[in-house]
């Protein structure tokens, strides 16, 4: 006889009738209870109270026994009980082995848990206590006491059951209401201290790194905590600078670098960035400033891209085609992995060394392949860009890392900073401010040799002159006017210099003037007002001067179009300029200025920009006494 079957048959039987389970056992004057036990098939209705059942649901003990309507197969009716009420016994065995599994395993996980959590308690309260750990959030120290309290009731009353005490309910009663009494206590010191700090605890993504933050909710005076053990302790690092009013947002830029941001109590954004790597090698302390010296630039086909340069001047931010330069005292730096770019004292951006970032112990600076992290710092939610080094590095050797590239004697000017090189592969700075110079210089109004370097700059209104006479080792700059353009300089030593220079220009003529210096530039005394009489001197917009010793110099002046040039010379150190014709030609008319070469002058002679006959060439002539006489040169 099948017990569940039975018990679903009286079930629906008792749903035809509409009647309840009280009402049917009120019937049978019997508990609701009995009535639920068979429907459920965990019990069997007594042999007595058969024919009661069948007579209310109007069939026979037959269809009842054989729980199908119409069906009147005989049993035996003793026998078909017995076998249902063994079944049923056979079941509540089971059940009662099963209940008994279940409480050994609650008792012993209860057990467990009593023991583990209490060993941590008081290790807590003995050893990391007064080491100055404390709990990640404060509540966890009384939570840890409820879970110690309730496993231990649990595995207490579990035990009692099993053992052979005569009262058992009077020790779980005991056991219970000291339960409750240390539960109140335990809740009554949570709700006096453990709700005074809000506490914050941000994972990294690779949960290997932790931040915990303890702001006291009354001051908003906010604690740091670090070295955490087993994720539930932690010990107080630091104080932050200001005061705490509102939310403080976390944000991991990489795996051991997280940024925290705040808002002071004068409503002014404030960061701070917690470390816990290192990309040299554990020992060495560096500058990140330094590790990032070069151009960085994150890669997008839309809009402009997102740019920083790292140079003397500064850091330079590039966004939106809008640059910002925050000089190196607006910065501050974080362990050895990040620094924070201040602007008014107010922080606008991070910058993490990410972690493929490896620093070269000789130079400080991020070997070949290290990328870095470039955030803004905000309340709201940002983003965070990877920029990749554009400047090129030697991956084994970066003892001759520059921020720019050059040939040798060249120079290049870059955010406003001027770069020379003598060799090609040693880059030296200028000092000064190059910022609105750098379409200002042609071929020849700079010089770079061994015994002089001399470039000019505006700054303020004002133009100054910076030279060297050391190849760059040492520096000297001097104010002078700022009335005209320079044309050109040219230094003979390091002392005796002459410089050109145009204060108007009309109608393709250039008024100005010749001045010449013999102490290397600090004082310079105009000598020569350009050409033609004492009324009407003048250059060309596009003259050039060149001298070959302190007395010999020669003078270019080509027609605005260049279509042909004059040339002069002077004998007296530029002071006088006589017109020099070596050839009468119309055809070769296009003076250039000579060049000085193992002793002898050679003087090329072209047709001009409107030149074609036999295919544009050119003459060259030769002189071998200082310009007296010129000789054709044979190709």
């Amino acid at each position: 006889m099948d017990n569940e079957k039975f018990g679903k048959f009286i079930k629906e039987l008792r749903k035809q009738k509409n009647m309840t389970q009280k009402e049917l056992a009120e019937k049978l004057n019997i508990t609701d209870k009995a009535i639920s036990k068979w429907e459920r098939g965990l019990s069997f209705p007594d042999i007595t109270i058969l024919n009661s059942l069948a007579e209310i649901f109007d069939i026979t003990v037959s269809e009842l026994l054989n729980a199908e309507i119409g069906k009147k197969e005989e049993l035996d009716i003793e026998k078909a009980i017995q076998e249902a009420v063994e079944k049923v016994t056979h079941k509540k065995e089971i059940r009662e082995k099963r209940i008994r599994k279940i409480k050994k395993s609650i008792g012993i996980i209860s057990l467990i848990s009593f023991i583990c959590f209490s060993i941590m308690q008081l290790g807590y309260m003995f050893l990391l206590k007064k080491r100055d750990y404390e709990y990640a959030i404060d509540i966890l120290y009384y939570i840890v006491n409820e879970i110690i309290l309730f496993s231990g009731i649990i595995a207490s009353i579990l035990a009692i059951q099993k053992s052979k005490l005569n009262k058992k309910a009077v020790s779980n009663i005991v056991l219970l209401v000291v339960f409750g009494i240390l539960t109140v206590i335990n809740f009554a010191f949570m709700s006096n201290n453990g709700f005074d700090n809000e506490c914050i605890v941000s994972f990294s993504k690779n949960l290997e790194n932790k931040v915990v933050l303890k702001k006291d909710k009354e001051t908003g005076s906010t604690v740091l905590y670090r070295d955490t053990k087993l994720f539930l302790f932690a010990k107080p690092k630091e104080q932050l600078e200001y005061e705490i009013e509102g939310e403080i947002k976390t944000q991991w830029l990489t795996n051991d670098i997280c940024s925290i941001t705040y808002k002071d109590k004068e409503n002014i954004t404030r960061e701070f960035v917690s470390t816990y790597g290192d990309r040299g090698n554990g020992i060495s302390y560096y500058y990140v400033t330094t590790a990032i010296y070069g151009n960085w630039q994150l890669s997008t086909q839309y809009g402009n891209s997102t740019q920083l340069l790292a140079d003397s001047k500064g850091i330079t931010i590039t966004k939106d085609g809008k640059s910002t330069l925050f000089k190196y005292e607006e910065c501050k730096q974080f362990g050895t992995i990040a620094i924070v770019l201040y602007n008014n004292e107010i922080p606008r951006y991070i910058i993490a060394l990410n972690e493929d970032c490896e620093i070269d112990e000789k130079t400080g600076i991020i070997k070949k392949g290290g990328t870095i992290t470039l955030c803004e710092v905000s309340m709201e939610k940002t983003k965070s860009e990877s920029l990749y080094c554009t400047t090129y590095k030697n991956a084994n050797d970066l003892s001759d890392y520059n921020l720019v590239d050059m040939k040798a004697n060249d120079y290049t000017i870059k955010n406003g900073i001027l770069y020379i090189s003598y060799d090609g592969k040693n880059i030296i700075e200028v000092p000064g401010d190059f910022s609105n110079t750098e379409s200002s210089y042609n071929d020849d109004n700079y010089q770079i040799s061994e015994e002089k370097t001399i470039f000019f700059y505006t700054s303020k209104g004002k133009r100054y002159l910076v030279y060297s006479n050391d190849m760059g080792k040492n520096w000297e700059t001097i104010e002078i006017s700022n009335k005209s353009t320079i044309q050109s300089i040219q230094f003979l030593n390091s002392d005796i210099g002459f410089m050109l220079e145009f204060e108007d220009v009309a109608m393709g003529n250039a008024y100005g003037k010749i001045s010449k210096t013999t102490d290397g530039g600090k004082n310079w005394q105009a000598i020569c007002y350009g050409i033609g009489d004492n009324e009407d001197k003048y250059f060309k917009r596009n003259t050039k001067v060149e001298f070959i010793d302190e007395k010999i110099g020669y003078l270019i002046m080509p027609s605005t179009g260049g279509e042909k040039s004059e040339l002069y010379e002077t004998k007296d150190g530029g002071q006088t300029y006589s017109k020099v014709t070596v050839i009468e030609s119309d055809i070769y008319d296009y003076y250039n200025l000579p060049t000085q070469e193992n002793g002898k002058l050679y003087l090329k002679i072209s047709q001009g920009s409107k030149g074609d006959y036999n295919g544009g060439d050119s003459k060259t002539y030769c002189s071998n006494d200082n310009g007296n006489t010129w000789n054709e040169e044979e190709i």
